[in-house]
């Protein structure tokens, strides 16, 4: 038995040492300035944006890391830049039947991880769903990402034409704290379990614009704060953003179902405008809730499922 064992012990590592080997080779002579190019033109043609990245190279067991990397829409009202991206392949994962990638994205003096893992008997069976899924964000700014992202909503074909130019004008810049990790069962949601707690340090809404003619909302309190249990995710009370002038509170559940669409909603949204927003735009809260004395604020009750969720307004 103890010859067997040692027999067994060999040629595993033989064969770690094989795939160790073959994939330094791969690193130390695959031609990167190739790929940062085909990369970059492909991911040009995919979305449309103008896609430049400075530099790549490997990321050790089984990745690569990229520099440098700035996202432009055609007609360069929007950009987005990141210092460093790297993704990578969890080898060790692969022994307990699951692949597991993890990415790292670097912008300003902070970082956001981002790790999933999925079933390998799950993939070869055509589902998609994550099994694992953890998020760490480390002074991370959002600044560059929320720009980008309301630019293109404003400038979007169908994008409202009341609405786009808000979208254009408004900004949001801080710095995105904490974590999420959350182990998933899509076959048995009751079987997910895990929690996120991330909040926004220096949250400010920028309303500063010349068409808007708005002070900034600096934002005392900018919190997601949730868990997953009983097949449940149930959103904290204490999660909320609020500001001098502005407030959305939130609270309540999401019942899970192995259709995520057939999940169902049990939430509580409200909003409220105070003094010069609400001056402003307390009348589209009136037009909402269909009473004059709304007082700039706006409760929603959202129910139903994901697919055909509910609302009513008081």
């Amino acid at each position: 038995m103890a010859k067997q064992t040692r027999r067994a012990l060999q040629i595993t590592l033989m064969v770690m040492l094989f795939f160790v080997s073959f994939n330094f080779f791969m690193l130390v002579t695959f031609p990167y300035e190739v790929l940062k190019e085909a990369v970059a033109a492909q991911l040009t043609k995919a979305t449309g944006y103008t896609v430049r990245i400075g530099g790549m190279g490997p990321a050790l067991p089984v990745g690569f890391a990229a520099e440098d990397i700035h996202i432009e829409t055609q007609n360069g009202t929007a950009s987005l830049d990141l210092k460093g991206l790297k993704v990578s392949v969890e080898l060790l994962r692969l022994f307990t039947g699951s692949l597991g990638v993890s990415g790292q994205a670097l912008a300003g003096k902070g970082s956001l991880n981002v790790a999933v893992s999925f079933g390998l008997i799950d993939m070869a069976k055509g589902a998609v769903a994550p099994k694992r899924l953890a998020v760490e964000a480390k002074n991370f700014p959002l600044d560059g990402i929320v720009g980008f992202a309301l630019n293109i909503a404003a400038s979007a074909p169908d994008a409202n034409p009341m609405v786009a130019p808000l979208l254009a004008a408004v900004g949001v810049s801080g710095q995105l704290n904490g974590t999420a990790d959350f182990k998933l069962d899509a076959k048995n949601p009751v079987q997910s379990t895990g929690q996120a707690d991330l909040k926004l340090i220096g949250a400010v809404l920028k309303l500063s614009h010349p068409s808007l003619g708005l002070p900034d909302q600096a934002f005392s309190k900018a919190l997601i704060k949730a868990k997953v249990e009983n097949g449940s995710v149930v959103i904290d009370r204490s999660s909320g953003f609020v500001a001098e002038e502005l407030e959305l509170l939130t609270d309540g559940k999401i019942l899970l179902k192995p259709d995520t669409g057939s999940s169902q909603l049990d939430m509580k949204i409200m909003f409220r405008l105070n003094s010069g927003l609400k001056e402003k735009f307390g009348f589209l809260i009136d037009a909402v809730t269909g009473s004059a004395t709304s007082e700039g604020r706006l409760t929603m009750q959202v129910r139903g499922s994901l697919d055909e969720p509910a609302v009513t307004t008081f």
